[in-house]
């Protein structure tokens, strides 16, 4: 089995070379590392050259004007040659050297199209907020009707801790580029119940909870709170909506205590 790691990069230097590290350090070996830059002007690029310029043969780069974290990570897929990919952004990395085989030995024999397992959710020093998810309720597989229908009310899978096929974003779609934020729990919605899918209990990589992040800066939290909401019509019926801002309301209090 044939792995492809895709990092989307902008002005990276800081986070880069942990990423990088954390990928080359696996055990297992077959693998591509595949990197989408928006064109930096700091020493990313120099970085990933400094590691990768004798190993061609597992690593790609291609650069593409900043269109949006959508489109990075879309070029990502389409430039991928893996059996199934795992989008890890630049400040993310995996948690240990074993990752790699322990998915391999998780897959190996199931025709599953997609896989999820747990973040763990740091701060920029690295240190730990927590393991998402943990609770019992949210380790969840396609075939559970209860699973399915959870994921309209709350996005238990994170997007850094899931493998899945190149194919099944040829079958339904890409990511929507028109969101800036929330096109992952657009996806999973679109695909939950077209696709075959199981939790993996193993914490794959670290996620770190910036302030100037896309998804956890504080400018950008309404925006954040409009893109699901546009997520949610779309997929949830009118009482469902109703539901659903009350859901809404519980995790954003609840999020509070991871700033």
């Amino acid at each position: 089995m044939k792995f492809s790691i895709i990092t989307c990069t902008y002005n990276s230097e800081r986070w880069i070379r942990r990423n990088i590290e954390s990928v080359q350090n696996q055990i297992f070996k077959d693998f591509e590392h595949i990197f989408i830059d928006a064109f930096s002007t700091d020493k990313t690029l120099q970085i990933i050259n400094e590691y990768y310029g004798d190993k061609q043969n597992n690593f790609k780069i291609f650069k593409t004007n900043p269109q949006g974290i959508s489109h990075a990570m879309n070029e990502g897929i389409k430039n991928a040659s893996g059996d199934y990919l795992i989008h890890l952004h630049s400040d993310d990395s995996f948690v240990d050297e074993y990752v790699l085989v322990d998915v391999d030995n998780f897959l190996n024999g199931k025709n599953l199209d997609w896989v999820y397992g747990q973040i763990n959710v740091t701060e920029e020093d690295g240190k730990s907020l927590g393991i998402f998810p943990v609770r019992k309720i949210f380790r969840q597989q396609s075939k559970n009707k209860i699973g399915n229908y959870l994921l309209k009310f709350f996005n238990y899978i994170p997007h850094q801790a899931v493998f899945i096929k190149k194919d099944v974003f040829e079958k339904n779609g890409y990511f929507d580029t028109s969101l800036s934020s929330s096109m992952d729990p657009e996806m999973w919605l679109r695909i939950r119940k077209k696709t075959k899918w199981e939790f993996f209990d193993r914490v794959i990589s670290n996620y770190c909870l910036r302030s100037t992040s896309e998804s956890a800066n504080i400018k950008n939290k309404e925006k954040n709170k409009k893109n699901y909401l546009i997520v949610q019509k779309r997929y949830l019926n009118f009482f469902e909506q109703l539901l659903a801002k009350f859901v809404n309301l519980l995790v954003e209090l609840k999020n509070k205590n991871y700033r």
